[in-house]
């Protein structure tokens, strides 16, 4: 029995045994389960957190590459709106729920809005000055709204449409001036950036600080280099680009605008008179009269030496432009005071009109500078006279021509040409109507006119008659002889009697042909056959000598010189404007003259106004010169004083040295009793403009 028990007892305590061992490895099984499924669960924690950092960086990395983005347009100065645009567009990717912008303010209140995503309304009503409350220039507005804060009600009270529930600024710092700008965040529901925006939208400001700022630098560096010291006014360089964009926008809006050219007509004079300290702030106050007179968009410069030139926006009609060119006239007329005296000036204007008169900014400037100079001192080469007038027409112009030969209203102006070493060689003869009404007008008017309606035929003659019994009224004088150029139309070449008729004129004032030189154009040159080539032969062989007028802007052909045979050749101004500064324009003046030489011909430049061009001819090797900077075309009797005075000191000095010059001649003049203010000599100047 206890055997019995006993072996029952041990099979139990197996049995027993065998239960704990399975329970011993069911719990290290299950152990294992819960550490593999907590190692997944970690796992899987981790993946997620990798996953969620890859895009923190990657969303870091695309607004790195953005902001270097940025950066790199800044520093290649792209245009300061396409800059602030793509910051607002950075901004608003990263505040979904937020319309970016950038105000920045104007000088005159009013603000320039930035932010492609704004809707129209709110960008315009956000341009006006009161739209935005002063502190938001200043601080940070972080939940300001028409309801929390009264200044941006004149904001958004002005939209029909929906306005911003709220609004969120930001600064944009400045210089020492202070701040120029801000960085709006618009939202259209009760809303604010979070914690995780605040980075980016201060990432916003700054790189909207440094375009700013960037963009004022070179604008301001930009600005000195193409700056006028003197007056602080743009120069030629700067002018030119604004007058492009204005022509852009005109051409777009089909509208017209002017340029006119203003030339001071006794800069010179006045230089040399009083002192160079004299001419200097009549620059200068000139600069602020023209000013006065001129609309907020139009624009001044100073272009030359005393020339300015004026951008009107606001001009489109000839008639507009005329008042205001009279209104700066009239504003430089009135006198100057100058360390206790009085300085009177005066100012001949230019007007060229777009498109009429040209449709680059070069040739607009060409137009009405040409203009100015040939019109007369103190007058408007816009006169009712001209081509395309409103007020009078071909046909009445014609009469007005006609009525003038009758009545002899024809007057002829005389400019002097000069050699290297500025001494009078010889003028040019200029034809003027003075007309009893509307006063001087100059040939650019009515010779095209009197070209097409054969006026030009008796006009011609009247201008050859008169300029012969000038040179030898000079000669009776005893102002020595002086050979003048006279400008002859071909209308008069290809008459059969030209030629003599020129021997007639001669031969009754008793001038010798070698006076006379006949300037002829281009056009000529591939006219000229049958008549006109006989009558140029007869007047060559008569001694008369001929001269080609703008040479270089037609044909230009050599051959052609060499079957005309002619004497001179006149240097067309285009050439001479740019001869100083443009490295081309000097080589091609160079060879031109070369050429020139080689054939035995003359070589006189025009249109000279600068010193800098003077001395560039020198060196080219042109040897006779002409224009503004010698003197203006003046009557006769304003240059008989200084011929008789020139013709003493040349006599003079002709016995004692051959180096005198006419700055030697101009200091006499000043000391000579009774010689008019008009023709005392000034700086390098041979005559008073």
């Amino acid at each position: 029995m206890f055997a019995h028990w006993l072996v029952h007892g041990l099979h139990s305590w197996a049995s027993l045994e065998l239960w704990f061992s399975l329970f011993a490895v069911f719990g290290v099984a299950w152990k294992c389960r819960i550490a593999e499924l907590r190692h997944r669960r970690s796992e899987a924690a981790l993946a997620t957190r990798l996953i969620e950092q890859a895009r923190v960086i990657e969303r870091e990395r695309l607004r790195e590459s953005e902001r270097s983005e940025i950066l790199e347009m800044v520093l290649r100065n792209e245009p300061l709106g396409i800059v602030l645009d793509a910051v607002t567009r950075l901004t608003g990717e990263h505040c979904p729920e937020a319309l970016c912008a950038i105000l920045t303010k104007h000088p005159d209140g009013g603000h320039t809005v930035f932010g492609p995503e704004l809707p129209p309304e709110w960008v315009a009503a956000l341009r006006v000055s009161e739209a935005v409350p002063a502190e938001a220039w200043r601080n940070r507005l972080e939940t300001a709204s028409s309801d929390r804060q009264p200044g941006w009600q004149t904001f958004t009270g002005s939209l029909n449409g929906p306005a911003p529930a709220i609004i969120h600024s930001w600064p944009v710092e400045g210089t020492s001036d202070g701040p120029f700008g801000a960085l709006l965040l618009c939202y259209r529901e009760i809303s604010g950036p979070t914690r995780a925006d605040l980075p980016v939208i201060e990432a916003g400001r700054k790189l909207a600080t440094l375009a700013i700022q960037q963009s004022r630098r070179y604008d301001d560096l930009y600005f000195e280099a193409n700056r006028d010291e003197l007056t602080g006014l743009p120069n030629r360089v700067f002018f030119d680009e604004r007058l492009n964009r204005a022509l852009r926008a005109a051409t777009a809006e089909d509208q017209g605008l002017a340029v006119i050219s203003v030339d001071l007509d006794c800069f010179k004079r006045i230089n040399s008179t009083w002192s160079r300290r004299a001419g200097d702030a009549l620059l200068r106050e000139i600069a602020i009269r023209i000013k006065s007179v001129l609309q907020p968009d139009d624009a001044l410069a100073r272009v030359a030496g005393d020339e300015f030139a004026v951008l009107l926006k606001t001009a489109g009609k000839p008639v507009k432009a005329r008042e205001i060119a009279e209104s700066i006239r009239q504003a430089i007329r009135k006198p100057f005071a100058f360390e206790g005296r009085e300085i009177e000036a005066s100012a001949t204007t230019g007007i060229a009109m777009f498109p009429d008169d040209g449709v680059t900014a070069g040739e607009l400037r060409r137009t009405a500078s040409d203009a100015s100079h040939e019109a007369e001192a103190g007058t408007d080469v816009a006169d009712p006279l001209a081509p395309g007038s409103e007020v009078l027409d071909r046909a009445t112009i014609c009469e007005e021509l006609r009525h003038g030969l009758l009545h002899n209203y024809f007057v002829v102006h005389y400019q002097p040409k000069v050699d290297s070493g500025r001494r009078i060689v010889g003028f040019e003869a200029l034809v003027r109507l003075d007309h009893p009404q509307r006063g001087l007008i100059p040939p650019t008017t009515f010779i095209p006119i009197a070209e097409e309606s054969g006026l030009i035929v008796p006009l011609g003659a009247w201008v050859l008659e008169e300029v012969c019994r000038q040179v030898s009224q000079w000669h009776a004088d005893g102002l020595g002889r002086n050979a003048v150029a006279v400008n002859v139309s071909p209308v008069q070449i290809c008459r059969p009697d030209f030629a003599k008729s020129v021997a007639d004129c001669l031969e009754r004032h008793g001038v010798p042909a070698g006076d006379l030189e006949l300037e002829l154009t281009e056009r000529l040159l591939i006219s000229a056959a049958g008549v006109a080539q006989e009558q140029l032969q007869a007047l060559r062989d008569l001694g008369v000598r001929l001269s080609i007028d703008d040479f270089g802007t037609g044909y230009s052909s050599l051959s052609y010189l060499h079957r005309l045979r002619v004497d001179a050749i006149k240097l067309d101004k285009s050439f001479v404007q740019s001869v100083d500064s443009d490295a081309l324009a000097h080589r091609l003046v160079k060879a031109m003259i070369g050429v020139a030489q080689g054939l035995g011909l003359s070589v006189i430049a025009e249109g000279i106004e600068t010193e800098g061009q003077c001395e560039a001819l020198i060196t080219a090797g042109c040897p006779l010169m002409q224009g503004y900077l010698f003197a203006r075309p003046q009557p006769a009797r304003e240059l008989e004083d200084f011929l008789r005075a020139s013709a003493r000191k040349f006599d003079a000095a002709s016995s004692a040295s051959d180096t005198n010059d006419l700055l030697q001649i101009a200091a006499s003049l000043e000391r000579t009793e009774g010689y008019p203010a008009g023709a005392v000599l000034g700086g390098s100047s041979i005559l008073a403009a």
